[in-house]
């Protein structure tokens, strides 16, 4: 120590260039509003056009399913089977290489692609990601059909924005996709002798021909290119053949092309008027402010081009919100280090004061120096972790300032105050580090979604306290021991009230001569009192993530299975009239169909025509989000009784769902729905908020009967009638037309059926070859099938490849929810074929259970690594019990406190009380350490308690007071989610530090009396 100090220029110099290189990693370090979680999911998307759904799931799901199970890194499956689209999603284990297993699924899948049906396209494989969004617009204009012929203008936003550097992808709501069509008559084509199949072969020779090659000449290779039509205006003159008189027919003679817009998926907008949603997502690692400039200037040079018509409006900003969110921390940042500072001037010299007010922003610059490498960036988190590590690094400066002031106050010379100081007391400052460290080191392997939101407290914590003992062993001592190098008085003031803390000591040291009588009683006093406060739990509020004090709040409506895009979108303008009467409502946007584009932590589990989200905004001067939720969920569905609503706000934290479920599994689809039914009778009996299941309503379905008889006499197959009726309804997709400019899908109708109208099998014709000529006859589609109506479950969904119903219940006001679920599935399992069909309770907020039990065992092993730490610092096994009372005591004042402001224990205040074992522990430990060195001077353990309690007396309360006044601006602030945090924190160190003054001396001696 004593050949640093000597060298304390140098070494300053490199804090300075360190300084620097923390200045630098802040301005670089991505920003966001939360952590980034990463996802192992890949999805597999097979689309098999006009398929019912249980076709779709025995010719496509069954052997996708069978492909991949057996593929290493794939953990879990699940899928849903729709009406012409099979959807397998893949949970990936956590330790393998996403890319490399998603190659082997596609390899498989594209192999697999071979067998499956005429007309199925192939099965795209995407890795889903968690790209979260960065800004999101609104394009109004006064019409939907304005809003069309923004098509074209739309795409290139798309392709300008998605080339920015961050930007991860586009989504465009509400804007219907371009195709080609081509309508064909049958009666032209019959009256000309031309068949379906002859058609798309003259559409394939002329568009797609045989490629030439090449040919060398005169010593060089030229390759060889066929002039086509690419011309949309040129398709209609194709030769198709010729008729029954031998001349040539064209394309024109049998039908039309044209180029139009499909039926919309999503209908849109805002303010009630007719809107495009425009959505950025970022991709993953980059900066929220950074990105969000370079996307601003180009939507500024792109809007330039929007007709006047249309009116652009910036709906969702993520950068404004974190910006909103940085400045409101930052502030919190900025008055905590000057409440910090301000609180070492009352004790500290103003020597001492000065290095300690240099101390704190040099650790947080340091601190911040390793986190891009520990991929922690600039978040709410993580700031408030740094907000926590400003009570706390402090505490090492000041401890270690107070002793070398001590030395100094006992007559040391400059240099050897320092040393004197630093080796007085360096042990207890490194144990108490490596307890914090040992108290937050675990938090960092909490499992899943919890884990991965709360991964960057503990990381920053850690650093910064390594960083802040690195400073207070080294920094502190150099910067006293320059100061005092030079001649001056040796008098000093200790602190704007040091008198004060003397008196203080002085009284503190009569106190402790008054337990020294009385140890014993004291003792089991002052534990009795401290373990009744835990009752108080059962007083207090519980939410595992509070609402965000924000102003949106989401509407999740679905319709009766059948109800169209247009009718979902009447419905929903009702239901936003409804809204936006509420004075407390200055804004709804509707989004018919898929939903919100992944705003505010919001998307529907199940879309389609019948589906659609409401977003609705609240001035939050009248009220907040959860008053409009209690206001109006009940009147919305008592005035639409056929809906089901679900309201929601944003919850800050990683996604939640279904308090309670139930997951009934089987083979046979008509058993299952009679079991669901069941279930949800009962449930709904017990009068929940609401209940839904993963099936929903049986659809509407026209059954076409075949008349086998006549299919034989005709010659007919299934798959000629099901063409026909499809050629007529929704068309057949026969590839693409690229003219060099854009690429539209090609889509062939014979005899379209005109939208809205009903399909009318009489006037439907059907060419045959009956063998009687050599020409096709037409016999009408009446006599091959007949029609019915009837119903088709709408998806069918497999876990793990077993047939599954879910069934989602929100339990609401109803008391004991889901312990009387559970009784209903016990008594239900066993009327069970139990090798056939299987129920079982659960939670989509298990998560919550299984984060209690985590944190249990971690917290335990906390316990153990910190006793062990103790116990090799004092080299005993009992005395480290005495420091973990401070534990025991601060975890009853966290539920002290919690009760008392009736803040709910939440996730961030269970981190606060694990929290507390590292920062308690050290003013113990300091405590028992000096009590320790005076009893090995001779002096008894009485005598070494009172001197100790009188020295120690001053840095116990700076760094107590230090970590308070850090954390009130957050305590103070309002914010739901971090309020639990520092109210646990705050009373925790205040309860613990008052009664560690009593209790530790009073077991102390009871332990050495013994």
């Amino acid at each position: 120590m004593k050949w640093l100090l000597e060298r304390s220029k140098v070494i300053l110099v490199l804090f300075f260039v360190f300084a620097l290189l923390g200045i630098y990693t802040f301005l670089m370090i991505p920003q966001r509003e939360l952590p980034e979680t990463n996802v192992n999911l890949g999805s597999i998307i097979t689309i098999y056009p006009g398929a019912s759904v249980s076709t779709v799931e025995r010719l496509i799901t069954n052997p996708v399913e069978n492909a991949i199970q057996s593929i290493d890194g794939v953990n879990e499956f699940t899928s849903s089977s729709k009406s012409g689209v099979s959807s397998v999603i893949v949970t990936l284990d956590e330790e393998v290489n996403k890319t490399e297993v998603l190659g082997e699924i596609r390899q498989a899948v594209a192999v697999l692609s071979s067998a499956f049906p005429e007309g199925t396209q192939a099965p795209t494989v995407t890795d889903i990601n968690n790209n979260s969004p960065l800004v999101s617009f609104h394009l109004t204009a006064e019409s939907y059909d304005d809003l069309q012929g923004l098509s074209d203008v739309m795409e290139r936003w798309e392709t300008e924005i998605e080339s920015i550097p961050g930007i991860a992808s586009v989504t465009i709501k509400g804007l219907a996709e371009k195709q080609l069509v081509l309508s064909l008559s049958s009666k032209e084509m019959a009256a000309k002798g031309i068949g379906f199949q002859e058609v798309l072969g003259a559409i394939n020779k002329e568009y797609y021909p045989t490629p030439l090659g090449t040919q060398r000449m005169e010593n060089q290779n030229y390759q060889l290119k066929l002039g086509q039509t690419l011309k949309l205006s040129e398709m209609e003159s194709i030769v198709v053949g010729k008729d029954l008189n031998g001349e040539q027919v064209f394309l024109s003679d049998i039908g039309s092309v044209e180029s139009q817009f499909k039926s919309p998926v999503d209908i849109v907008s805002y303010k009630g008027k007719p809107s495009l949603s425009f959505t950025a997502y970022i991709k993953q690692g980059e900066s929220i402010p950074t990105v969000n400039d370079r996307v601003s200037v180009k939507v500024e040079e792109l809007s330039k081009s929007l007709p006047e018509y249309v009116t652009l409006v910036e709906y969702y900003s993520q950068a404004k919100t974190v910006t909103s969110i940085f400045d409101g921390l930052f502030s919190s940042f900025l008055i905590a280090v000057g409440a910090v500072i301000l609180v070492t001037l009352l004790g500290l010299t103003l020597t001492g004061s000065i290095v300690v007010a240099i101390a704190v922003p040099l650790s947080v610059l340091l601190g911040l120096i390793p986190l891009p490498f520990a991929g922690v960036d600039l978040n709410q988190i993580s700031i408030i972790g740094l907000i926590i590590a400003l009570g706390i690094l402090v505490d090492d400066s000041i401890v270690m300032n107070d002793n070398i002031q001590r030395r100094y106050t006992l007559g040391d010379s400059p240099l050897m105050g320092a040393v004197n100081g630093v080796k007085e007391i360096w042990v207890s400052v490194v144990t108490s580090t490596l307890a914090i460290v040992f108290t937050f080191s675990p938090l960092i392997f909490l499992s899943g979604g919890n884990g991965a939101f709360i991964r960057a407290l503990p990381t920053v914590l850690i650093t910064t306290i390594l960083a802040s003992t690195v400073i207070a062993l080294l920094f502190v001592p150099m910067m006293q021991y320059l100061f005092y190098k030079k001649p001056r008085s040796r008098k000093h003031s200790a602190g704007i009230v040091g008198k004060g803390f003397d008196w203080i000591g002085d009284s503190y040291a009569k106190v402790l001569r008054g337990i020294g009588k009385r140890p014993v009683l004291i003792s089991i006093i002052g534990l009795i009192l401290t373990t009744s406060t835990f009752a108080l739990i059962l007083f207090t509020p519980f939410e595992f993530f509070p609402a965000a004090d924000k102003e949106e709040v989401t509407i999740d409506v679905a319709f009766p299975v059948g109800t169209t895009l247009a009718q979902t979108n009447e419905i929903l303008k009702e239901m936003a009239d409804l809204l936006e009467s509420d004075s407390g409502v200055y804004e709804t946007s509707i989004f018919a169909g898929t939903g919100v584009p992944r705003l505010f932590s919001s998307s529907l589990d199940e879309t389609g025509e019948y589906t659609g989200q409401i977003v609705a905004r609240v001035d939050r001067d009248k009220q907040t989000a959860k008053d409009l939720i209690t206001k109006w969920t009940e009147p919305l569905r008592e005035q639409f009784p056929n809906a089901v609503i679900f309201m929601n706000t944003i919850e800050q934290g990683p996604p939640s769902g279904a308090p309670v479920t139930v997951t009934i599994q089987g083979t046979d689809m008509e058993k299952l729905l009679q079991i669901r039914n069941q279930v949800k009778k009962e449930i709904e009996n017990l009068q929940p908020e609401l209940v839904t299941d993963s099936v929903g309503q049986l659809k509407p379905t026209m059954i076409y009967e075949p008349k086998r008889e006549q299919l034989s006499q005709y010659n007919v197959s299934l798959d000629q009638i099901s063409r026909q009726i499809r050629l007529a309804t929704d068309g057949i997709p026969v590839g693409s037309f690229d003219d060099g400019n854009q690429t539209l899908n090609l889509v062939v109708y014979v005899d379209r059926l005109e939208p809205g109208t009903n399909l009318d099998l009489s006037k439907m014709d059907m060419a045959v070859f009956t063998g009687k000529s050599a020409s096709p006859e037409s016999v009408k589609m009446t006599e091959l099938v007949s029609v019915k109506e009837g119903q088709e479950i709408p998806v069918i969904q497999h876990l793990e490849g077993v047939r599954s119903i879910v069934i989602r219940a929100f339990p609401g006001e109803a008391e004991n929810f889901k312990s009387e679920v559970g009784k209903i599935v016990e008594a239900l399992r066993g009327e069970l074929d139990e090798n056939s069909y299987t129920i079982e309770l659960g939670g989509e907020n298990d998560n919550q259970e299984s984060f209690f039990v985590e944190i249990s065992i971690l917290f335990t092993i906390v316990i153990f690594l910190v006793y062990l730490l103790i116990a090799f610092q004092f080299n005993s096994l009992s005395m480290p019990f005495l420091v973990l009372v401070a534990v025991y005591l601060a975890i009853a004042g966290a539920i002290l406190g919690l009760f008392v402001t009736q803040t709910p224990i939440s996730f961030l205040a269970v981190m606060g009380m694990v929290s507390l074992t590292g920062i308690v522990v050290r003013n113990s430990v300091v405590l028992l350490e000096f009590i320790q060195q005076r009893r090995r001077e001779g002096i008894t353990p009485l005598e070494a308690v009172i001197e100790s309690g009188r020295t120690r007396i001053r840095p116990i309360l700076l760094t107590t007071l230090t970590s308070i006044v850090a954390l009130i601006p957050i305590a103070t602030g309002g914010d739901p989610l971090f309020t639990p945090l520092a109210v646990t924190i705050i009373s925790g160190i205040l309860f613990s530090t008052l009664l560690t003054l009593v209790i530790v001396p009073s077991l102390f001696l009871t332990f050495v009396r013994k």
